[in-house]
C-alpha cells in the first residue's frame, strides 16, 4: 500500500510488485532482493516514507528466513519515529512475528496488539484481520486453543470474500486449530480447500503449510501413506522457501510417520537430520524421538 499523499515512485512500485510475486511463489530470497531494490529506488527519489516502507517489507521476509534477531532493533527504530501509521503497523507486526519465531509470546503479543490498534486507526480490515490472526497465533502457541479458535474466526470474519495468500493462511491456522481440538472432519475439509486454492493460484507458501498440516492430520488418523505423501511435498516446499520452522516441522512429522509405520531406521534418518541441522547441541535427541512418542506434547504453531 502507498498512501495517496506520497509522491509517485515508479521504481519502488515496480520492484515492490516483483517482490510480492516472488513471495507468493515461495521464492523468499528473490522477494528480499526486490524489496531491497524498492528501497534503493525510493531513496534515489527522495521519498523517505517509502524507504522505511521497503525496510519493513524486507524485514518481513528476513524474519521468515531466520534473521529475526537482526530485524527487531531496526523495526523498533521505525516504530519509535512514528512518521507513518502504515509503517508503524508494519514495524509492530514484524516485531510480533519475530518474537513469535523466538517463542517469546508475551513480548510478541504486546506488539501484535500495537499492530491491531494501528490497523483500526487506518481502517484497513485486511490488516486488522492480520493483527487478530497474529494475536491468535500467540494464543495457539501458548496452547489456549479455544481462545485461538474464536480469534481466528474473528480474523476471517473481517475478510469474508477475500481470496488471497493472507486469507489462506488464516484458513490454515483455523484448520490446524480445529484438528487439535478434535474437529477432524471440519479441520480436514478446511485444509483441503486451502490446498486446492493454493495450487490453483500458485501460492507455494500456502501449499507448504497445507501439506505439513495435512501430514499431521493423516498421521493422527493413522493414514500413513497420505501423511508421508503430504509431508514429503511440504518438506520440499519448505526447503525451497528457506523457512526453517517449517523444515523442522516436516522433518519431525516424517520421522514420526516412519516410526509409527514400524520403519525405525528411516525414522532415525529423519530425526537424525533434524538433530544435526537444528539441534547440534542435543546429540541424544534422535534416540529420544525414536523411542518416545511425543506427539501429544508437540504444537506445530508453538
Amino acid at each position: 500500500m502507498i498512501e495517496s499523499n506520497l509522491p509517485s515512485c515508479p521504481g519502488y512500485e515496480r520492484e515492490w510488485a516483483l517482490a510480492e510475486a516472488a513471495k507468493d511463489a515461495g521464492d523468499l530470497a528473490a522477494a528480499r532482493a526486490h524489496y531491497a531494490a524498492s528501497g534503493e529506488a525510493a531513496r534515489s527519489a527522495g521519498v523517505d516514507e517509502l524507504v522505511e516502507r521497503a525496510r519493513c517489507n524486507e524485514a518481513a521476509v528476513a524474519i521468515a528466513l531466520g534473521d529475526a534477531d537482526v530485524v527487531i532493533p531496526v523495526m523498533r527504530e521505525v516504530l519509535m519515529r512514528n512518521g507513518s501509521q502504515v509503517n508503524c503497523y508494519l514495524a509492530s507486526y514484524n516485531i510480533a512475528r519475530a518474537y513469535e519465531l523466538r517463542k517469546e509470546h508475551k513480548k510478541g503479543l504486546f506488539y501484535a496488539r500495537i499492530a491491531r490498534d494501528r490497523a483500526e486507526v487506518l481502517a484497513r480490515p485486511e490488516w486488522l484481520a492480520s493483527a487478530w490472526n497474529q494475536i491468535a497465533n500467540f494464543l495457539l502457541g501458548d496452547s489456549f486453543f479455544d481462545d485461538a479458535l474464536s480469534t481466528y474466526r474473528r480474523a476471517l470474519a473481517l475478510v469474508p470474500g477475500e481470496e488471497s495468500p493472507r486469507q489462506l493462511v488464516f484458513q490454515l491456522n483455523l484448520g490446524y486449530c480445529e484438528l487439535v481440538l478434535g474437529h477432524r472432519r471440519q479441520g480436514l475439509a478446511r485444509l483441503y480447500r486451502a490446498l486446492r486454492a493454493a495450487r490453483r493460484h500458485g501460492w507455494a507458501r500456502g501449499e507448504m503449510i497445507a501439506r505439513v498440516d495435512l501430514c499431521y492430520a493423516h498421521l493422527e488418523m493413522g493414514r500413513l501413506a497420505d501423511a508421508e505423501r503430504h509431508g514429503r511435498r511440504g518438506l520440499a516446499l519448505a526447503e525451497t522457501s528457506g523457512e526453517a520452522d517449517w523444515v523442522k516441522n516436516a522433518l519431525y512429522l516424517l520421522g514420526e510417520v516412519a516410526v509409527v509405520a514400524g520403519e525405525s531406521t528411516r525414522g532415525r534418518e529423519r530425526f537424525g537430520e533434524l538433530q544435526r541441522r537444528f539441534y547440534p547441541d542435543q546429540p541424544f535427541l534422535t534416540d529420544f524421538l525414536v523411542g518416545v512418542d511425543v506427539r501429544q506434547l508437540v504444537n506445530l504453531r508453538a
